[in-house]
Protein backbone atom coordinates (compact mmCIF):
# COMPACT_ATOMS: atom_id res chain seq x y z
CA UNK A 1 0.00 0.00 0.00
CA UNK A 2 2.86 2.37 0.74
CA UNK A 3 5.00 1.41 -2.23
CA UNK A 4 6.33 4.34 -4.28
CA UNK A 5 4.13 3.53 -7.28
CA UNK A 6 0.95 3.46 -5.16
CA UNK A 7 1.86 6.73 -3.43
CA UNK A 8 2.50 8.40 -6.79
CA UNK A 9 -0.90 7.20 -8.05
CA UNK A 10 -2.52 8.75 -4.95
CA UNK A 11 -0.63 12.01 -5.57
CA UNK A 12 -1.72 11.92 -9.22
CA UNK A 13 -5.38 11.59 -8.18
CA UNK A 14 -5.11 14.32 -5.53
CA UNK A 15 -3.52 16.75 -7.99
CA UNK A 16 -6.26 15.97 -10.47
CA UNK A 17 -8.95 16.62 -7.85
CA UNK A 18 -7.42 19.98 -6.88
CA UNK A 19 -7.15 20.94 -10.54
CA UNK A 20 -10.83 20.35 -11.32
CA UNK A 21 -12.30 21.38 -7.95
CA UNK A 22 -10.35 24.60 -7.52
CA UNK A 23 -11.14 25.65 -11.08
CA UNK A 24 -14.82 25.77 -10.16
CA UNK A 25 -13.95 28.06 -7.25
CA UNK A 26 -12.12 30.36 -9.67
CA UNK A 27 -15.14 30.34 -11.98
CA UNK A 28 -17.47 31.24 -9.12
CA UNK A 29 -15.30 34.15 -7.94
CA UNK A 30 -15.22 35.56 -11.47
CA UNK A 31 -18.99 35.94 -11.37
CA UNK A 32 -18.69 38.57 -8.64
CA UNK A 33 -15.64 40.31 -10.06
CA UNK A 34 -17.61 41.37 -13.14
CA UNK A 35 -20.63 42.73 -11.24
CA UNK A 36 -20.74 46.54 -11.66
CA UNK A 37 -23.24 46.89 -8.79
CA UNK A 38 -20.65 45.76 -6.24
CA UNK A 39 -18.23 48.23 -4.60
CA UNK A 40 -14.68 48.23 -5.95
CA UNK A 41 -13.28 46.95 -2.64
CA UNK A 42 -15.66 43.99 -2.77
CA UNK A 43 -14.71 43.13 -6.35
CA UNK A 44 -11.02 43.33 -5.46
CA UNK A 45 -11.55 40.95 -2.54
CA UNK A 46 -13.07 38.43 -4.95
CA UNK A 47 -10.09 38.98 -7.25
CA UNK A 48 -7.71 38.21 -4.39
CA UNK A 49 -9.72 35.08 -3.59
CA UNK A 50 -9.65 34.04 -7.24
CA UNK A 51 -5.87 34.38 -7.43
CA UNK A 52 -5.38 32.51 -4.15
CA UNK A 53 -7.60 29.63 -5.30
CA UNK A 54 -6.13 29.59 -8.81
CA UNK A 55 -2.61 28.85 -7.57
CA UNK A 56 -3.78 25.34 -6.61
CA UNK A 57 -4.80 24.22 -10.12
CA UNK A 58 -1.76 26.02 -11.55
CA UNK A 59 0.43 23.99 -9.21
CA UNK A 60 -1.38 20.79 -10.19
CA UNK A 61 -1.03 21.61 -13.90
CA UNK A 62 2.74 21.81 -13.51
CA UNK A 63 3.23 18.72 -11.36
CA UNK A 64 0.82 16.31 -13.09
CA UNK A 65 2.85 15.62 -16.25
CA UNK A 66 6.02 14.93 -14.28
CA UNK A 67 4.23 12.63 -11.84
CA UNK A 68 2.70 10.98 -14.91
CA UNK A 69 6.12 10.57 -16.53
CA UNK A 70 7.45 8.94 -13.36
CA UNK A 71 4.46 6.56 -13.27
CA UNK A 72 4.86 5.72 -16.97
CA UNK A 73 8.50 4.91 -16.39
CA UNK A 74 7.73 2.71 -13.39
CA UNK A 75 5.05 0.76 -15.27
CA UNK A 76 7.30 0.29 -18.32
CA UNK A 77 5.27 2.48 -20.68
CA UNK A 78 8.36 4.49 -21.55
CA UNK A 79 12.05 3.63 -21.38
CA UNK A 80 13.92 6.55 -19.81
CA UNK A 81 17.09 6.67 -17.76
CA UNK A 82 17.28 7.84 -14.16
CA UNK A 83 19.29 10.84 -15.33
CA UNK A 84 16.49 11.82 -17.71
CA UNK A 85 13.96 11.61 -14.90
CA UNK A 86 16.15 13.81 -12.70
CA UNK A 87 16.37 16.39 -15.48
CA UNK A 88 12.60 16.21 -16.04
CA UNK A 89 11.85 16.75 -12.34
CA UNK A 90 14.34 19.64 -12.24
CA UNK A 91 12.51 21.29 -15.14
CA UNK A 92 9.19 20.67 -13.38
CA UNK A 93 10.29 22.29 -10.13
CA UNK A 94 11.85 25.21 -12.02
CA UNK A 95 8.56 25.78 -13.84
CA UNK A 96 6.68 25.50 -10.53
CA UNK A 97 8.94 28.18 -9.06
CA UNK A 98 8.11 30.47 -12.00
CA UNK A 99 4.37 29.87 -11.49
CA UNK A 100 4.59 30.75 -7.81
CA UNK A 101 6.74 33.82 -8.45
CA UNK A 102 4.16 35.02 -10.98
CA UNK A 103 1.51 34.62 -8.28
CA UNK A 104 3.48 36.16 -5.40
CA UNK A 105 4.65 39.11 -7.52
CA UNK A 106 1.24 39.78 -9.08
CA UNK A 107 0.99 43.36 -7.76
CA UNK A 108 4.70 44.10 -8.06
CA UNK A 109 6.58 45.52 -11.07
CA UNK A 110 8.23 42.14 -11.76
CA UNK A 111 4.87 40.33 -11.91
CA UNK A 112 4.34 40.68 -15.68
CA UNK A 113 7.89 39.43 -16.30
CA UNK A 114 7.28 36.15 -14.46
CA UNK A 115 3.89 35.79 -16.13
CA UNK A 116 5.54 36.10 -19.56
CA UNK A 117 8.11 33.48 -18.57
CA UNK A 118 5.31 31.15 -17.47
CA UNK A 119 3.46 31.64 -20.76
CA UNK A 120 6.67 30.97 -22.72
CA UNK A 121 7.20 27.71 -20.84
CA UNK A 122 3.61 26.67 -21.54
CA UNK A 123 3.98 27.34 -25.27
CA UNK A 124 7.20 25.31 -25.39
CA UNK A 125 5.56 22.53 -23.39
CA UNK A 126 2.57 22.44 -25.75
CA UNK A 127 4.89 21.92 -28.71
CA UNK A 128 6.81 19.15 -26.90
CA UNK A 129 3.63 17.37 -25.79
CA UNK A 130 2.06 17.44 -29.25
CA UNK A 131 5.27 16.12 -30.80
CA UNK A 132 5.60 13.30 -28.25
CA UNK A 133 1.92 12.40 -28.49
CA UNK A 134 1.79 12.25 -32.28
CA UNK A 135 5.10 10.37 -32.62
CA UNK A 136 4.03 7.86 -29.95
CA UNK A 137 0.69 7.24 -31.68
CA UNK A 138 2.38 6.73 -35.04
CA UNK A 139 5.44 4.73 -33.95
CA UNK A 140 4.53 3.27 -30.57
CA UNK A 141 7.45 5.09 -28.94
CA UNK A 142 8.67 6.73 -26.80
CA UNK A 143 5.33 6.04 -25.05
CA UNK A 144 4.19 2.51 -25.87
CA UNK A 145 0.62 2.88 -24.57
CA UNK A 146 -1.63 4.77 -26.98
CA UNK A 147 -3.91 5.99 -24.19
CA UNK A 148 -0.92 7.76 -22.60
CA UNK A 149 0.01 9.32 -25.95
CA UNK A 150 -3.58 10.51 -26.29
CA UNK A 151 -3.46 11.99 -22.80
CA UNK A 152 -0.45 14.03 -23.84
CA UNK A 153 -2.45 15.54 -26.69
CA UNK A 154 -5.42 16.24 -24.43
CA UNK A 155 -3.10 17.85 -21.89
CA UNK A 156 -1.61 20.03 -24.64
CA UNK A 157 -5.14 21.07 -25.59
CA UNK A 158 -5.80 21.98 -21.96
CA UNK A 159 -2.76 24.23 -21.93
CA UNK A 160 -3.97 25.91 -25.11
CA UNK A 161 -7.41 26.54 -23.61
CA UNK A 162 -5.73 27.81 -20.44
CA UNK A 163 -3.78 30.37 -22.46
CA UNK A 164 -7.00 31.40 -24.22
CA UNK A 165 -8.64 31.92 -20.83
CA UNK A 166 -5.82 34.28 -19.86
CA UNK A 167 -6.26 36.26 -23.06
CA UNK A 168 -10.03 36.38 -22.55
CA UNK A 169 -9.78 38.19 -19.21
CA UNK A 170 -6.79 40.33 -20.12
CA UNK A 171 -9.06 43.40 -20.09
CA UNK A 172 -9.71 42.97 -16.36
CA UNK A 173 -6.36 44.51 -15.52
CA UNK A 174 -7.20 47.69 -17.42
CA UNK A 175 -10.70 47.63 -15.97
CA UNK A 176 -9.41 47.63 -12.38
CA UNK A 177 -6.89 50.36 -13.19
CA UNK A 178 -9.66 52.60 -14.49
CA UNK A 179 -11.99 51.77 -11.57
CA UNK A 180 -9.26 52.70 -9.08
CA UNK A 181 -8.99 56.07 -10.81
CA UNK A 182 -12.68 56.63 -10.09
CA UNK A 183 -13.87 56.03 -13.64
CA UNK A 184 -17.05 54.16 -14.44
CA UNK A 185 -19.38 53.48 -17.34
CA UNK A 186 -20.56 50.86 -19.84
CA UNK A 187 -17.17 50.69 -21.58
CA UNK A 188 -15.47 49.70 -18.34
CA UNK A 189 -18.23 47.24 -17.45
CA UNK A 190 -17.76 45.66 -20.89
CA UNK A 191 -14.08 44.99 -20.16
CA UNK A 192 -15.21 42.65 -17.39
CA UNK A 193 -18.44 41.18 -18.78
CA UNK A 194 -17.09 40.51 -22.30
CA UNK A 195 -14.02 38.81 -20.86
CA UNK A 196 -16.04 36.54 -18.61
CA UNK A 197 -18.47 35.68 -21.39
CA UNK A 198 -15.62 34.47 -23.59
CA UNK A 199 -13.95 32.69 -20.69
CA UNK A 200 -17.16 30.97 -19.59
CA UNK A 201 -17.49 28.87 -22.74
CA UNK A 202 -13.78 28.12 -22.77
CA UNK A 203 -14.08 26.94 -19.15
CA UNK A 204 -16.73 24.39 -20.18
CA UNK A 205 -14.35 23.04 -22.83
CA UNK A 206 -11.56 23.01 -20.24
CA UNK A 207 -13.58 20.92 -17.80
CA UNK A 208 -14.64 18.52 -20.55
CA UNK A 209 -10.99 17.97 -21.46
CA UNK A 210 -10.13 17.32 -17.80
CA UNK A 211 -12.87 14.70 -17.59
CA UNK A 212 -11.55 13.16 -20.80
CA UNK A 213 -8.09 12.88 -19.27
CA UNK A 214 -9.55 11.23 -16.18
CA UNK A 215 -11.47 8.73 -18.32
CA UNK A 216 -8.36 7.87 -20.34
CA UNK A 217 -6.36 7.29 -17.18
CA UNK A 218 -9.00 5.04 -15.61
CA UNK A 219 -10.37 3.16 -18.63
CA UNK A 220 -7.06 2.91 -20.54
CA UNK A 221 -9.16 2.02 -23.61
CA UNK A 222 -6.33 1.42 -26.06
Amino acid sequence: MFEPYFLLVVLHVVLFAYWLGADFGVFTCSRYIVRPDLPLAERERFLEALLAIDILPRTAIVLLPFVGLQLASMRGSIDVSSATLVVAWSVGFAWLAVVWLAYLKTRQPTGPFWQRIDVSWRVAFIIILVALGVISLLRGAPFTAKWIATKLLVYAALLVVGLYLRVSIRGWRLGFIRLRKGESGPDIDALFSDGRRRAKYAAFVFWALIVTMAWLGIAQPF
